[in-house]
């Protein structure tokens, strides 16, 4: 299911050496354990675009697709990894980057 997070479109996040720029359309996959975030390179010219994969940190506790709102929190970065953080009345989902692919 394919949405549009207004709150998420012109963040920015480093990964594998790039500045990536989301534009907030995002797709929930696999019954809300994965989400396809698309982004456009912000640090060259040529402004290449990708979908960055977040996957749930513990998949039994997805977002429900079918309700799926605007809830986008914010980004977090570690040491080892980023997370993208929805937030709902009463749960927060912690979705941890994993791949990329070029379109």
């Amino acid at each position: 299911m394919a949405s549009h997070w207004p709150e998420l479109g012109g963040k920015r996040l480093r990964y594998r050496d790039r500045t990536w720029e989301l534009t907030g359309d995002v797709e929930v996959r696999e019954n809300g354990a994965l989400l396809a975030v698309e982004a456009t390179q912000s640090d060259d010219v040529r402004r290449g675009t990708a979908t960055l994969y977040f996957a749930l940190e513990t998949p039994t506790d997805s977002l429900n697709p079918g309700n799926l709102g605007e809830h986008f929190d914010r980004l977090e970065r570690t040491d080892t990894s980023q997370y993208l953080i929805v937030k709902k009345e009463t749960r927060s989902y912690r979705y941890e980057l994993e791949r990329i692919e070029y379109d």
